[in-house]
């Protein structure tokens, strides 16, 4: 279904780039409209893995960095990560029903699942992308759903008609998922006026303002999940038990040896750097100063980035990019007082 989505989406305009489609043509005009108005972003970049069966709880208990039994009603951030502590991907978490859907870019879910269910081994358990399912995402200033669906509350996840919609982070609005079988979203996409459509350009941009990272195949296995806050965003439980990478995850938190953090940065440059691009500082002569997490053109025609970087670069401001420097920019969300 996703490649027939995709093929949908192209006969409407869509402008496939990196197997995912960037935009419908008038990417200014859709940043403009993401920034200050009401759009919708088919979201067939990412990829749903549903965990299903008796021990589902227990097993992703064992193997991510969040505590999956205070999910409740919500959704939740986590990490997956290696015996050494670094992220394979991010996921966001949705319980449908008795189920979990793992929410992550579409790039990344052969090799991590493949990765999981090599732990699977007896467990009762079941791990599969569920293919029958699509994503919406809806940003507002506020935030309107198509009726009668409900705005549910920050972070609270509704169930509703068939569908699951999931409020996440935005910063100057407000964002939702609309999850649920195929047809239907498709159904509800159709329905969108033209001009409130984007792409993952424009919609990977509010995540970049919310201050949200994204793990890329070129990422995966760069940063520890402190480096991409993590902590400071909900993804880590530090009261439950192990987890590949726990110990090292926990020596970090509770010895204060962090030493590289996450920020938000603008870039005066004609295009944007690729995730994991290498950064440089003055301070550190010959050596990196960090990588780009994700970056997108914003409306001013300045690039939106997130950047892991070296905590005493950014402090001293000397990052740059290829010989342009980093204006950092706030985040909208306060970096620990270590930071």
């Amino acid at each position: 279904m996703p490649g027939e989505w995709n093929e949908a989406l192209i006969r409407e305009g869509g402008v496939l780039v990196n197997e995912e489609i960037a935009h419908y043509g008038h990417v200014a005009t859709e940043l403009a409209a993401a920034a200050h108005g009401s759009v919708t972003a088919a979201l067939s970049h990412l990829a749903i893995i549903r965990a299903r069966g008796a021990e589902a709880t227990t097993f992703l208990q064992g193997q991510l960095s969040n505590d999956i039994k205070a999910l409740g009603h919500g959704s939740q951030l986590s990490g997956y990560c290696t015996a050494q502590g670094r992220l394979l991907a991010i996921f966001r978490i949705l319980a449908d029903g008795d189920d979990y859907l793992l929410v992550l870019p579409r790039a990344l879910i052969a090799s991590v699942l493949k990765r999981l269910k090599m732990y699977v081994l007896r467990a009762k358990v079941t791990l599969e992308e569920e293919t029958g399912w699509s994503i919406l995402g809806v940003s507002g200033h506020p935030l309107s759903l198509p009726a009668p669906l409900p705005v549910p509350d920050l972070g609270l996840v509704a169930a509703t008609d068939g569908f699951l919609l999931a409020r996440i982070p935005a910063a100057g609005g407000e964002r939702c998922w609309i999850l649920g079988p195929s047809p239907r979203i498709h159904n509800l996409w159709a329905a969108v006026p033209p001009g409130e459509k984007v792409g993952a350009k424009a919609w990977r941009w509010l995540d970049i303002r919310a201050g949200i990272p994204e793990i890329t195949p070129s990422t995966s296995e760069a940063f520890v999940p402190q480096m991409v806050n993590l902590d400071l965003l909900g993804g880590i439980s530090f009261q439950k038990g192990c987890y590949p990478g726990q110990e090292i995850v926990a020596r970090m938190h509770y010895l204060g040896r962090l030493k590289q953090r996450m920020y938000a940065a603008s870039l005066a440059v004609p295009a944007p750097p690729e995730p994991g691009t290498p950064l440089q500082a003055t301070n550190l002569p010959g050596q990196p100063a960090g990588h780009v997490v994700s970056a997108e053109t914003g409306p001013d025609g300045n690039v939106a980035l997130l950047v892991v970087a070296q905590i005493s670069s950014h402090d001293e401001a000397l990052v740059s990019y290829d010989g342009t420097p980093l204006q950092f920019t706030e985040l909208p969300y306060p970096l620990a007082a270590s930071s």
